[in-house]
């Protein structure tokens, strides 16, 4: 648990020292990315959990967020209307369903310890 909180510390002292520009036409294939990945943690924390976790399913959640998202991004981009943003609903349905089962599952299990 240590390695989590360290990689998360330093990932954002690296963010925020790093001067790294990008073109604001990659907007929205950035922010669904960034959706799509924490989607997948969400995803596997919650499979973790409940021991339920593989590494080949792991590898296939992120591949079908990352390109469901880019391929919505890239869609509506191309006909000019915000597509995109159904992935963000699908993404934070799921981040939020994921969060309420671990949630659910923490306090079953707390609730059995007594």
């Amino acid at each position: 648990m240590i390695y989590v909180f360290a990689g998360i510390i330093l990932g954002i002292v690296a963010g925020l020292n790093l001067n790294m520009v990008y073109s604001p036409d990659y907007v929205v294939y950035i922010s669904v990315s960034i959706l799509a990945i924490v989607n997948t943690i969400f995803t596997l924390l919650n499979e973790n959990l409940k021991g339920e976790m593989n590494a080949l399913r792991s590898s296939v959640y992120m591949i079908r967020d990352l390109g469901f998202g880019l391929l919505m991004g890239y869609v509506g981009e191309q006909l000019g209307l915000p597509v995109y943003l159904a992935a963000v609903f699908a993404f934070g349905n799921s981040i939020y369903k994921n969060l309420c089962e671990m949630i659910n599952f923490l306090l079953e299990k707390c609730n059995k310890n007594k």
